[in-house]
């Protein structure tokens, strides 16, 4: 009868651990560890006082905006910035292009205010300073100064490709600070899921997530895609606190889906959660027909930009095989959702059609890197000039949930499957017109110290032939368009 009691009690308190809500996850608060403890996330801002600012490159990828936000309304926002080596020559002063007031969609409609300034006449190649200023009855409180570079008028440039992560648990944050102060790295693409989640405790998660982050967003542009973990109030904190992307020169009505050029690089940020938590038919429809539309542009640009990466949150391909995001939800992804009996049309076709070279995304809390894959086969296993595009898996940034592991699974791993790893870090690319250097970097579990080398690989193309007429072809069920000088 003892023995009986000690299990049920066992059982009982697994149970009950089981069930209680790990810290930083949605609804629950963040709370200091190892990975945020040196954070000016958990402090109290006065009401004029600068916070949670960030950058992101403007569509030509040389002049970039900043946000800033503020507990109060301004009567203006200033920005003023200067050449690293010369500030008493070249200080520029900007006045704030917009703001306005961010309102909650929980009970109490709390509201932030948000202003959006951008640079002007920067110099290629040059290392600069810059501060925000809030403007209040002719007084200015200035943030701290921050530091960004311009490009390089070198072809190659690097950036980091990462994924998932929150303020708890964030076990790549020391890497990323410590990649973004070298200005080694010319932007961050984050493939969606930040905060988890942004509207809670009626927004102000997202405030300590955006001034957790503050230190590497306001020095290196993040170019954001919107995950399944910013769907609150019709994803009005991602709307609202990543306006700066460049969606109205994509001829994109919201902050959800953008794309820029730069050097030899056209990258896109597509809303997978237009599939599911977001999307009617007709979404689904005009989603797919922008980025149609997006694509053929950037291949008619493919003999000055040979490169093309599409960014979305949600994969299309993953392992295990069994689990629900690697099954119906992946197939969701690459062939659409279903409507009266028919699919929609997905986002693979879209790939194949206009030769995207890698579909960068997150979500599985791994790494995981595939071979050139088309209609769940592998097409090759190389990599140059691959007749389809491959997948980078980088959702293992650091959350609260810890990394998605790959093993007692009962489906053996698909042969497009080339490399899974289920520890915590990052990736990086280095681009030049020819080649892609595409390195992930382990971040190690106990301090976040930048581990082993998890994977590396080189991507190759041929140059396109000089005038070059478009013409396509058809493989793999699918049309394959080749781009011209025109």
């Amino acid at each position: 009868m003892l023995q009986r009691l000690w299990i049920w009690v066992f059982f009982g308190f697994i149970t009950w651990v089981a069930s209680v809500p790990l810290p930083g996850s949605p609804g629950t608060r963040a709370v200091q560890d190892q990975f945020n403890a040196n954070g000016i996330w958990n402090r109290t801002y006065g009401p004029y006082e600068p916070q949670q600012i960030h950058m992101a490159w403007m569509p030509d990828g040389k002049n970039c905006r900043i946000q800033f936000a503020t507990l109060a309304s301004l009567d203006n926002a200033l920005l003023q910035y200067w050449l690293e080596s010369d500030r008493e020559f070249s200080t520029m002063m900007v006045s704030r292009v917009e703001g306005w007031a961010f309102i909650d969609g929980g009970e109490e409609n709390r509201t932030i205010y948000l202003h959006n300034l951008k640079t002007r006449h920067l110099v290629p190649g040059m290392i600069y300073k810059y501060q925000v200023g809030a403007v209040i009855d002719d007084t200015t409180t200035w943030s701290e100064i921050y530091t960004f570079h311009t490009p390089s008028t070198d072809d190659s440039f690097e950036f980091i490709a990462t994924a998932d992560m929150g303020t708890s648990n964030a076990v790549s944050m020391p890497n990323l600070l410590r990649m973004a102060n070298s200005h080694r790295y010319d932007f961050i693409a984050f493939a969606g899921d930040q905060a988890y989640d942004m509207a809670d405790f009626e927004g102000t998660k997202g405030d300590e997530y955006m001034n957790f982050v503050q230190d590497i967003y306001a020095t290196i542009p993040v170019m954001t895609a919107l995950g399944n973990h910013e769907g609150a109030y019709n994803f009005s904190h991602y709307k609202n606190r990543f306006s700066i992307v460049p969606f109205a020169e994509s001829d994109f009505p919201d902050p959800t889906m953008y794309s820029f050029d730069y050097k030899s690089l056209h990258l896109v940020s597509f809303s997978s959660e237009v599939f599911f938590e977001m999307g009617s038919y007709d979404q689904v429809q005009t989603a797919l027909k922008w980025l149609d539309d997006d694509l053929t542009r950037a291949n008619m640009n493919r003999h000055e930009r040979p490169w093309i990466i599409v960014m979305a949150h949600r994969p299309m391909y993953c392992s295990p095989g069994e689990h629900e995001d690697c099954t119906w939800k992946a197939e969701t992804m690459r062939l659409g959702p279903m409507y009266n009996g028919k699919r929609t049309g997905g986002l693979e076709a879209l790939l194949l059609k206009h030769r995207v070279d890698i579909y960068l995304c997150g979500h599985r809390h791994n790494y995981e890197r595939t071979y050139p894959v088309a209609h769940n086969d592998r097409i090759a296993t190389s990599y140059r000039d691959a007749p389809s595009y491959f997948q980078l898996i980088v959702g293992n940034a650091g959350n609260f949930q810890g990394v998605d592991p790959f093993q007692n699974h009962t489906v053996p791993y698909d042969d497009w499957s080339a490399l899974r790893y289920e520890g915590y870090g990052f990736s990086s690319i280095r681009v030049s017109p020819r080649q892609l250097l595409v390195t992930h970097h382990e971040s190690h579990p106990k301090n976040g110290a930048l581990g082993r080398t998890v994977d590396r690989l080189v991507v190759k193309k041929a140059p396109p032939l000089p005038h070059q007429d478009r013409g396509c072809t058809k493989s793999f069920g699918s049309i394959f368009c080749t781009s011209g000088n025109h």
